[in-house]
């Protein structure tokens, strides 16, 4: 993986939540490592996080002296199959001075370990489901740009009774449009309207974003369990998400 500081802008990172920081990382490593050099002169840090089975922390992986163009990661650090990562960097002033983090950039990993391209969307967000009358539910999310490898070409639908059960292999048909998908076109919101289900039946839905080649990430967020009604509730409230791994 090489990270372009061509690229390099300063920009906070929303997704964190104070357990971590630029300042953190480095001096941390300065400590555990002892290391004065290359630090001295300055320079950039490349750090990363795993994003499966939920968000990890960011962990020191490389450096660059302010005259190069690219960072790499160390040998020792490899990546695992069907893995998504961020990377980021932060850049080192001789006095100690260390940035914002840069936006990050996602990367993904298939099964046999080859880096997927072209690079997947980040997850959908905030998605909730509302159940309709006559045993419908209407799925609604939102999705960010922010620390995504590629935007999105659409989003699918699944469903499964329990959040370990949804089918993965089989997306939903919205009964609006009677397409198994919801284009991206960069929306506030997305919705999807799911077909009648029997009284009674249990519903846990996941949503996935997929690159231009199709190809999905694998997030594991699903809203929780809800039983359709023949009669929905007419002022029944927006159901959240839990984070479950598959």
């Amino acid at each position: 993986m090489s990270y372009m500081l061509s690229h390099y802008r300063l920009a906070c990172d929303p997704y964190h939540r104070g357990y971590t920081s630029a300042e953190l990382i480095t001096l941390g490593y300065l400590v555990t490592r002892g290391l004065v050099f290359p630090w001295t002169g300055g320079g950039h840090l490349l750090v990363r996080r795993r994003l499966y089975p939920t968000t990890g922390k960011w962990r020191y992986c490389g450096f660059a002296r302010p005259s190069e163009s690219t960072i790499k990661n160390m040998k020792s650090v490899g990546h695992d199959p069907e893995q998504a990562y961020q990377y980021t960097v932060v850049k080192v002033l001789g006095n100690g001075f260390v940035s914002k983090m840069a936006e990050p950039i996602r990367v993904d990993f298939d099964s046999e370990g080859a880096r997927i391209t072209p690079a997947l969307p980040m997850f959908p967000l905030s998605a909730v489901a509302k159940p309709l009358a006559g045993g419908k539910f209407r799925l609604s999310w939102e999705y960010s740009s922010y620390g995504q490898g590629g935007w999105p070409k659409d989003f699918q639908v699944f469903r499964g009774a329990t959040a370990e059960t949804v089918d993965y292999e089989t997306p939903l048909v919205d009964s609006l449009t009677g397409l198994a998908y919801v284009l991206f076109n960069a929306l506030t919101r997305y919705t999807f309207t799911t077909g009648a289900y029997d009284d009674g039946t249990a519903c846990v839905f996941g949503v996935r974003s997929r690159n231009t080649n199709g190809v999905a990430e694998l997030n594991t967020y699903t809203t929780k369990s809800k039983v359709a009604k023949a009669t929905g509730p007419a002022a029944a409230g927006p159901v959240g998400l839990s984070m479950r791994r598959a």
